[in-house]
């Protein structure tokens, strides 16, 4: 890469730990460790060579050339392309002309650390090809990422990814009829429903859990959105209606009070330092520096915690136990803990959090110990790491440059040494929060247990352009995908966690008679995950009101195609006059006109994942 594409990316580079003085929060999928050991039976499907009963590669890597900005009149020029890459898992059985196709959609992280869970165990049992794409951008290596300085990093140009994926491997399959169901979780959940609202065509149903779409000024919605929602179930999962002690949630707010009324005097910040055994690149030498490290740690642990209370152990990081935010709460239980017995408890308390990774060197470390891959504060942690060795089991997917009808693998691909990828997956999706995703939290202090912190939209635009080089898009989801437009679209499962502070920025009743909720007990996207024998039996509601959702939509896809013409695009579309796929392809001859009416296309050019190529 050369240098004046570095210099454009050398503010994405900088040290962001400065945004736990921002009220702005992040969403991420933990992975449980059965996810884990499943994504790692699927990379090992993937580098070996069985195939189905019916021929077909039980598990597939490949790549599918497509263009860096759809929207633009230069498509497919030259150096305007990548290798997106996917993977296509087959069922036990073959798919008929009625199976339906699960598109899971791209999440934030390289394809090695996809979640395979609850959907995908259904997906085999119903006959289901399952589609699994890489997020632009997110991939570790060339050619299967933009390498730019992030312009093309947007919800838009990944949805029409999706699609004309989706399309691709219809046509090469001759599944141009088969109904398509997105799903997702968290920041992948709202690109399933962004799918179904925006490509309704193309996607039959979608499957969103602990998605953020609601979570943001603007939307139509009555009541508005709450944006000091978030801190407040935060404060009830550590409270007695969530089964925590009694006297957590209000000792915690104490510990704050108590915090700052210290933090005004030299002799108070030393109690600090001493009481709460800070380490020494922790220690706090002013009331500003209490504010923005110390405090704003504690406020994470506790809110980050409430997020992923989940009822199994080792929920995303050895160490933690379940239900985290209970276990904690019942070193915060005595309603008498005054000064330094409670600067203490609360060590012992955030220790919980972090499977005991912060005082693991016998003093407190609020730098950024916690056991990977917890996700970091706000949206700029580092990614969580494979499982294992899976990325050493990963095929290199192969560019579409070989005629195929099967869609067979084989190898290509380098490593690339460019900028791009000295981001890591957190930075990237900073830049996407900062756009597109804003989430606004706020703090009083009075209705949660946290203190005073409203979110200051001056701040984060500041923090975005320092950081990234770009303004902060506040009305980015009001503009596009508001309650008018999601009223507008139907077959939509929203699910939430009741012990997940997101929820306050999802849906939790049904907006229609076909765009539905569901709230469980649980933690966020934590239905999502295979079936666990600690599930409370509301989880396992969830994932069985999902499963006849999506047989209800498919019975209706096929029952309508019966009777219908339907415009399917992947049927409509001849992708050997265009690659722009759903958004720049034009059909030869559309459905139901008369051909000597129409003037025929001309093939202007040849390109290697025109239908010639697919289908050999």
């Amino acid at each position: 890469m050369g240098a004046g594409i570095f210099s454009m990316l050398a503010p994405l580079l900088v040290a962001v730990f400065v945004m736990f003085t921002l009220p702005q929060a992040a969403t991420a999928r933990i992975r449980t460790q059965l996810d884990l050991k499943k994504a790692e039976e699927v990379w090992t499907k993937a580098a070996a060579t069985d195939t189905t009963p019916y021929g077909a590669p039980q598990v597939l890597v490949q790549s599918l050339t497509t263009s860096v900005d759809h929207f633009s009149m230069a498509q497919y020029t030259q150096n305007n392309t990548f290798e997106l890459r996917y993977i296509v898992v087959w069922p036990t059985n073959q798919p008929t002309s009625d199976s339906p196709i699960f598109l899971f959609c791209g999440q934030e992280a390289p394809l090695t650390q996809v979640s395979f869970g609850a959907y995908s165990d259904y997906a085999n049992s119903t006959d289901a090809l399952q589609i699994w794409p890489e997020h632009r951008y997110y991939a570790d290596k060339a050619p299967y990422t933009p390498v730019d300085n992030l312009e093309h990093l947007t919800i838009e140009q990944a949805l029409v990814d999706h699609v004309e994926l989706v399309l691709y491997i219809q046509n090469t399959l001759n599944m141009t009829r088969n109904p398509v169901i997105a799903i997702g979780g968290s920041y992948s959940g709202q690109l399933a429903s962004y799918l179904r609202m925006r490509y309704p065509d193309v996607i039959a149903g979608a499957i969103a859990s602990s998605a953020t779409s609601l979570g943001a000024p603007g939307l139509g919605l009555d009541p508005s959105y709450d944006p000091y929602g978030f801190a407040k179930v935060a404060t009830r999962t550590a409270s007695s209606q969530a089964g925590a002690a009694p006297a957590c949630s209000a000792n915690v707010q104490k510990f704050f009070q108590t915090l700052f009324q210290l933090g005004q005097s030299p002799s108070g910040l030393d109690q600090v330092n001493q009481d709460m055994s800070l380490c020494s690149n922790s220690m706090v030498a002013s009331y500003t520096d209490l504010n923005s490290s110390l405090a704003a740690w504690v406020q994470f642990r506790w809110t980050d915690a409430a997020q992923y209370n989940a009822p199994v152990a080792d929920y995303g990081a050895d160490g933690i136990p379940a239900n985290r935010v209970q276990v904690a709460c019942e070193l915060l239980s005595d309603n008498t803990l005054e000064g330094s017995n409670l600067l203490r408890a609360m060590v012992s308390a955030t220790s919980v959090f972090t499977g005991n990774a912060s005082v693991s060197g016998g003093c407190l470390d609020i730098t950024g110990a916690a056991p990977e891959p917890e996700p970091e504060p706000e949206p700029y942690g580092p990614a969580e790491a494979p499982a294992g060795d899976v990325a050493a089991l990963i095929p290199k997917a192969e560019p579409e440059t070989v005629p195929s009808s099967n869609l067979q693998q084989s190898s290509a691909g380098d490593n690339a040494t460019d900028a791009v990828f000295l981001l890591s997956a957190g930075d990237k999706f900073g830049y996407q929060v900062c756009v597109q995703d804003q989430t606004p939290t706020s703090y009083n202090g009075v209705d949660d247990m946290f203190f005073d912190q409203p979110y200051n939209l001056d701040a984060v635009d500041a923090q975005c352009v320092s950081d990234y080089g770009v303004h902060a898009q506040y009305n980015w989801a009001a503009a596009n995908f508001g309650l008018s437009a999601l009223r507008q679209s139907s077959n939509i499962f929203f699910t939430n966690g009741i012990y997940d502070p997101f929820i306050a920025c999802g849906a939790t009743k049904n907006i229609s008679d076909t765009i539905t909720a569901f709230v469980y007990e649980g933690c966020h996207t934590y239905d999502m995950g295979s079936a666990a024998p600690e599930d409370p039996p509301s989880v396992t509601a969830s994932r069985k009101e999902g499963v006849r959702l999506i047989r209800q939509w498919v019975d209706e896809f096929n029952t309508a195609k019966a009777t219908v013409p339907l415009s399917n695009a992947a049927d409509l579309f001849d992708l050997s006059y265009s690659l722009g796929g759903y958004t720049d392809a034009v059909p030869d001859i559309l459905g139901g006109q008369d051909p000597t009416t129409q003037e025929s296309l001309e093939l202007s050019s040849s390109f290697s994942n025109g239908q010639a190529a697919m289908l050999g």
